[in-house]
């Protein structure tokens, strides 16, 4: 609709695609129980809000959660309705689960200033998580000869 990305539902057996939500929404997870979906809004500065819907596509409430750019994986956490994301500054970012019932955030890791996080992923069984890390480290050196 006009360039605004929109989540659809499509029949795997066939049929015709519907909206699922008709409001920008990009990077949809569907919860482990298969209740309801969460999804990333439009960037707003340097952040964007995180929305839900139900399985009907109806607004489901969550606790208010805005993110910084760069932190667009959501994942849930296995058999729990709790999310996922990664927090903090935009160039540091620590992984964070956020109870979608209650609002709490615990932090999962306490990584250094030089360990920065793109991706991540989480064990089936939530007991274990891997991090892509980014190292940025050049050994470029601009030599300005004169000239001969």
């Amino acid at each position: 609709m006009n360039g605004l990305p929109q989540l659809f539902i499509v029949p795997v057996g066939g049929g015709a695609p519907k909206r699922f939500v008709a409001q920008h929404a990009v990077d949809p997870v569907w919860s482990p129980d298969g209740d309801i979906v969460v999804f990333s809004g439009a960037d707003i500065g340097t952040t964007f809000p995180i929305a839900a819907a139900t399985k009907d596509g109806g607004a489901h409430g969550l606790p208010t959660l805005t993110l910084t750019r760069g932190a667009r994986h959501l994942t849930f956490m296995p058999g729990r309705r709790s999310l996922v994301v990664l927090r903090g500054e935009i160039g540091h970012k620590n992984l964070w689960s956020i109870d979608l019932e209650t609002g709490a955030e615990r932090q999962l890791t306490a990584l250094g200033p030089d360990f920065a996080v793109r991706d991540f992923d989480i064990a089936p069984d939530g007991r274990e998580l891997v991090l892509e890390q980014v190292e940025e480290h050049a050994d470029i050196v601009l030599l300005d000869l004169p000239r001969r």
